[in-house]
């Protein structure tokens, strides 16, 4: 590993369970001296993606917050769907929320709020599991099959816990149908008593997904409403919000 790589690594041993770090903590995760350990986070305190606590512990700096601005000004999905979210949102009466696959991690970029009594336990930027939940199974069902044999390989037990196979074969098929079916409802999946349908959302057509738009309803009010009709509503959002996006990256 280069040392930017080194350097760019500590970002991530940050965590919900640790938001500040000692010195010797990064030489113990980086394997490196603490010497080294210390000019690295000198570095990163100077380029203000860090900051130095009083007592010597280092926390996240405010170029994170700057980039996360940047990144949310940028990000063609959210740009293109913000007004579309905030239209279901009217519309339905329930929260709206997009969710985008980054590499092997799942997070929430944006949520409209209608009932702001609602509280979830994921928002903006906290990683969710990759396998429990409406948004990232309407997601996985686009992925080609060797990418699945990849996820597979790396996470069956998660897989299966999921819901979604103990085998491979199992694996693809749960998903060929949700990709039919062109959205996924989850009951209770990610959190209790909470229900979502989702539906991805595409940079390019054919491809893989790379989000999912998804709206929240407790789950006491499901049986209440017309599913037929929201399903459509959320189906319908996604592909104007794939459609806008990629006319904004001139795709």
């Amino acid at each position: 590993m280069s040392s930017i790589a080194k350097l760019l690594s500590i970002l991530e041993l940050f965590t919900e369970d640790r938001p500040f770090l000692s010195v010797e903590d990064v030489a113990r995760e980086l394997d490196c001296s603490v010497p080294t350990a210390y000019r690295y986070l000198r570095e990163l305190v100077e380029s203000g993606m860090l900051l130095r606590f009083v007592g010597g512990e280092y926390g996240l700096g405010p170029r994170i917050i700057t980039l996360d601005y940047h990144l949310r000004i940028s990000d063609p999905i959210l740009k293109a769907g913000q007004p579309v979210m905030r239209e279901l949102v009217t519309q339905s009466g329930f929260d709206a929320v997009m969710s985008r696959w980054y590499g092997d991690s799942l997070v929430d970029t944006h949520r409209e709020t209608l009932d702001a009594a609602l509280d979830l336990r994921y928002g903006r930027g906290r990683p969710r599991p990759l396998f429990l939940g409406a948004a990232p199974k309407a997601i996985l069902s686009t992925f080609p099959k060797a990418k699945l044999a990849a996820l597979f390989e790396q996470y069956p037990a998660e897989i299966a816990s999921g819901g979604l196979g103990d085998s491979l074969e199992t694996f693809r098929a749960t998903l060929h149908k949700i990709r039919r079916a062109g959205f996924y409802l989850s009951r209770g999946e990610l959190e209790p008593g909470v229900c979502a349908i989702a539906s991805p959302i595409f940079l390019s057509e054919p491809g893989e997904a790379v989000a999912a738009l998804a709206i929240v309803v407790p789950d006491p009010r499901l049986k209440y409403l017309n599913i037929d009709s929201l399903v459509e509503a959320v189906k319908d959002a996604a592909t104007r919000i794939s459609a806008r996006a990629r006319t904004l990256i001139g795709a």
